[in-house]
Protein backbone atom coordinates (compact mmCIF):
# COMPACT_ATOMS: atom_id res chain seq x y z
CA UNK A 1 0.00 0.00 0.00
CA UNK A 2 2.82 2.42 1.09
CA UNK A 3 4.40 1.41 -2.66
CA UNK A 4 1.25 2.72 -4.36
CA UNK A 5 0.80 5.70 -2.34
CA UNK A 6 4.47 6.99 -3.69
CA UNK A 7 4.10 6.19 -6.96
CA UNK A 8 0.93 8.03 -6.70
CA UNK A 9 2.86 11.13 -5.79
CA UNK A 10 5.25 10.54 -8.21
CA UNK A 11 2.76 10.36 -11.02
CA UNK A 12 1.40 13.42 -9.79
CA UNK A 13 4.55 15.53 -9.33
CA UNK A 14 5.93 14.51 -12.69
CA UNK A 15 1.99 15.30 -14.36
CA UNK A 16 2.37 18.41 -12.44
CA UNK A 17 5.42 19.44 -14.36
CA UNK A 18 4.42 18.60 -17.92
CA UNK A 19 1.36 20.73 -17.50
CA UNK A 20 3.72 23.81 -16.83
CA UNK A 21 6.17 22.85 -19.41
CA UNK A 22 3.21 22.71 -22.13
CA UNK A 23 1.82 26.01 -20.49
CA UNK A 24 5.53 28.03 -20.73
CA UNK A 25 5.48 26.26 -24.41
CA UNK A 26 2.16 28.25 -25.26
CA UNK A 27 3.12 31.49 -23.54
CA UNK A 28 3.69 34.31 -26.55
CA UNK A 29 7.23 35.73 -26.37
CA UNK A 30 7.52 39.53 -24.95
CA UNK A 31 6.50 41.96 -27.46
CA UNK A 32 9.42 43.49 -29.63
CA UNK A 33 10.82 46.65 -28.93
CA UNK A 34 10.67 49.04 -31.55
CA UNK A 35 14.47 49.15 -32.34
CA UNK A 36 14.10 45.20 -32.94
CA UNK A 37 10.81 45.52 -35.34
CA UNK A 38 12.46 48.02 -37.60
CA UNK A 39 15.61 45.75 -37.26
CA UNK A 40 13.28 42.75 -38.92
CA UNK A 41 11.73 44.93 -41.53
CA UNK A 42 14.18 45.52 -43.82
CA UNK A 43 11.59 47.83 -45.79
CA UNK A 44 11.83 49.69 -43.09
CA UNK A 45 15.57 49.91 -42.75
CA UNK A 46 16.23 51.32 -46.80
CA UNK A 47 13.30 54.06 -45.92
CA UNK A 48 15.54 55.20 -43.30
CA UNK A 49 18.45 55.41 -45.32
CA UNK A 50 16.97 57.27 -47.97
CA UNK A 51 15.68 60.03 -45.29
CA UNK A 52 19.90 60.15 -44.88
CA UNK A 53 20.47 60.09 -48.35
CA UNK A 54 18.48 62.84 -48.85
CA UNK A 55 20.76 64.55 -45.92
CA UNK A 56 23.81 64.47 -47.75
CA UNK A 57 22.34 64.70 -51.48
CA UNK A 58 20.11 67.55 -51.05
CA UNK A 59 21.47 69.69 -47.83
CA UNK A 60 24.77 68.77 -47.54
CA UNK A 61 25.65 69.11 -51.40
CA UNK A 62 23.45 70.97 -53.11
CA UNK A 63 23.01 73.87 -50.13
CA UNK A 64 18.82 72.99 -50.40
CA UNK A 65 18.45 74.20 -46.61
CA UNK A 66 15.14 74.34 -47.08
CA UNK A 67 14.25 70.62 -46.75
CA UNK A 68 15.66 71.13 -43.18
CA UNK A 69 11.57 70.45 -42.06
CA UNK A 70 11.46 67.45 -44.11
CA UNK A 71 14.86 65.72 -43.23
CA UNK A 72 14.73 66.81 -39.53
CA UNK A 73 12.59 65.99 -36.61
CA UNK A 74 12.39 70.21 -34.69
CA UNK A 75 13.44 68.54 -31.93
CA UNK A 76 16.66 66.91 -33.02
CA UNK A 77 19.89 67.19 -31.43
CA UNK A 78 23.08 66.94 -33.09
CA UNK A 79 26.26 65.94 -31.50
CA UNK A 80 29.95 66.91 -32.69
CA UNK A 81 32.57 64.84 -30.84
CA UNK A 82 32.16 65.93 -26.85
CA UNK A 83 29.59 69.13 -28.01
CA UNK A 84 25.89 68.98 -28.25
CA UNK A 85 24.01 71.54 -30.03
CA UNK A 86 20.30 72.36 -31.20
CA UNK A 87 19.65 72.09 -34.42
CA UNK A 88 19.30 75.80 -35.96
CA UNK A 89 22.68 75.74 -34.96
CA UNK A 90 24.03 72.86 -36.48
CA UNK A 91 22.72 73.84 -39.50
CA UNK A 92 24.13 77.35 -39.42
CA UNK A 93 26.94 75.80 -39.30
CA UNK A 94 26.75 73.61 -42.00
CA UNK A 95 25.77 77.02 -43.84
CA UNK A 96 29.09 78.65 -42.37
CA UNK A 97 31.26 76.29 -44.14
CA UNK A 98 28.95 76.36 -47.39
CA UNK A 99 29.56 79.88 -48.19
CA UNK A 100 33.40 79.39 -46.74
CA UNK A 101 33.34 76.43 -49.21
CA UNK A 102 30.67 77.06 -52.02
CA UNK A 103 31.89 73.90 -54.09
CA UNK A 104 31.63 71.41 -51.47
CA UNK A 105 30.26 67.98 -51.82
CA UNK A 106 29.74 65.44 -49.30
CA UNK A 107 29.64 61.72 -50.67
CA UNK A 108 28.64 58.95 -49.22
CA UNK A 109 31.58 56.04 -48.93
CA UNK A 110 28.92 53.59 -47.45
CA UNK A 111 25.82 53.24 -45.57
CA UNK A 112 24.06 50.49 -43.33
CA UNK A 113 21.03 50.51 -41.37
CA UNK A 114 19.91 48.77 -38.03
CA UNK A 115 16.90 49.02 -37.04
CA UNK A 116 16.34 52.56 -36.73
CA UNK A 117 20.32 53.61 -36.93
CA UNK A 118 21.83 54.19 -40.11
CA UNK A 119 25.58 55.03 -39.90
CA UNK A 120 27.16 56.25 -42.65
CA UNK A 121 30.81 56.89 -44.30
CA UNK A 122 31.64 59.70 -46.09
CA UNK A 123 34.04 61.83 -47.90
CA UNK A 124 34.08 65.93 -47.90
CA UNK A 125 35.83 67.67 -50.47
CA UNK A 126 35.67 71.44 -51.40
CA UNK A 127 37.58 74.49 -51.76
CA UNK A 128 38.23 77.21 -49.47
CA UNK A 129 37.40 80.62 -51.79
CA UNK A 130 34.91 82.08 -49.86
CA UNK A 131 33.83 84.06 -46.82
CA UNK A 132 32.51 81.74 -43.88
CA UNK A 133 33.10 81.21 -39.92
CA UNK A 134 35.63 84.54 -39.68
CA UNK A 135 37.83 82.92 -42.18
CA UNK A 136 39.82 84.53 -44.47
CA UNK A 137 39.44 82.52 -48.15
CA UNK A 138 42.72 80.32 -48.38
CA UNK A 139 42.14 78.92 -51.65
CA UNK A 140 43.34 75.61 -50.45
CA UNK A 141 41.34 72.15 -51.59
CA UNK A 142 39.55 70.21 -48.34
CA UNK A 143 39.30 66.38 -48.46
CA UNK A 144 38.20 64.54 -45.57
CA UNK A 145 36.76 61.58 -44.24
CA UNK A 146 34.39 61.06 -41.09
CA UNK A 147 31.81 58.85 -40.26
CA UNK A 148 28.23 59.97 -38.87
CA UNK A 149 25.42 58.13 -37.12
CA UNK A 150 22.12 59.33 -37.84
CA UNK A 151 18.58 58.07 -35.06
CA UNK A 152 15.53 57.97 -37.37
CA UNK A 153 11.86 58.07 -36.23
CA UNK A 154 9.11 58.59 -38.22
CA UNK A 155 10.62 59.47 -41.48
CA UNK A 156 12.54 62.08 -39.89
CA UNK A 157 16.17 62.50 -37.89
CA UNK A 158 15.78 63.22 -34.37
CA UNK A 159 19.41 62.69 -33.16
CA UNK A 160 22.86 62.87 -35.17
CA UNK A 161 26.50 62.21 -34.09
CA UNK A 162 28.87 62.62 -35.78
CA UNK A 163 33.35 63.06 -34.58
CA UNK A 164 35.09 66.47 -34.11
CA UNK A 165 35.52 67.41 -37.68
CA UNK A 166 37.29 70.86 -36.87
CA UNK A 167 40.29 70.25 -35.89
CA UNK A 168 41.30 68.47 -38.95
CA UNK A 169 39.25 71.06 -40.70
CA UNK A 170 41.83 73.62 -39.72
CA UNK A 171 44.50 71.74 -40.25
CA UNK A 172 44.03 70.97 -44.11
CA UNK A 173 42.90 74.97 -44.24
CA UNK A 174 46.15 75.98 -42.73
CA UNK A 175 44.63 77.64 -39.73
CA UNK A 176 47.36 78.46 -36.69
CA UNK A 177 46.88 77.14 -33.08
CA UNK A 178 46.10 80.65 -32.08
CA UNK A 179 43.86 80.92 -34.78
CA UNK A 180 41.83 77.77 -33.48
CA UNK A 181 42.11 79.10 -30.01
CA UNK A 182 40.03 82.53 -31.18
CA UNK A 183 37.36 80.64 -32.87
CA UNK A 184 36.67 78.21 -29.89
CA UNK A 185 37.05 81.55 -27.47
CA UNK A 186 34.54 83.60 -30.29
CA UNK A 187 32.23 80.47 -30.19
CA UNK A 188 31.94 80.06 -26.07
CA UNK A 189 31.04 83.71 -25.96
CA UNK A 190 28.14 83.31 -28.22
CA UNK A 191 26.91 80.51 -26.27
CA UNK A 192 27.07 82.41 -23.42
CA UNK A 193 25.22 85.33 -24.84
CA UNK A 194 22.83 83.28 -26.28
CA UNK A 195 20.66 82.72 -23.41
CA UNK A 196 20.40 86.75 -23.21
CA UNK A 197 19.88 88.39 -26.29
CA UNK A 198 16.67 87.04 -27.75
CA UNK A 199 18.08 87.29 -31.58
CA UNK A 200 20.98 84.19 -32.34
CA UNK A 201 24.17 85.41 -32.45
CA UNK A 202 25.91 82.55 -33.93
CA UNK A 203 25.16 84.06 -37.24
CA UNK A 204 27.87 86.32 -36.82
CA UNK A 205 30.50 83.95 -37.05
CA UNK A 206 29.67 82.60 -39.91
Amino acid sequence: MRNLRLLGLLVAICGGLALTYAAAQKKPNQRPTAVQESAANPRQAEQNKVVVRELFEDMFSQGRYERQGQVFANNCTVHFGGRTVPLQEAVAEGKGWRNAAPDLVMEINQISANGDLVTVAWTAKGTHTGQGHGLKPTGRRVNMRGRSTFLVKNGRIVEATNEEYRPELFRQLGVSKTQALMFFAGERLVAALDPIIPDRLYALLQ
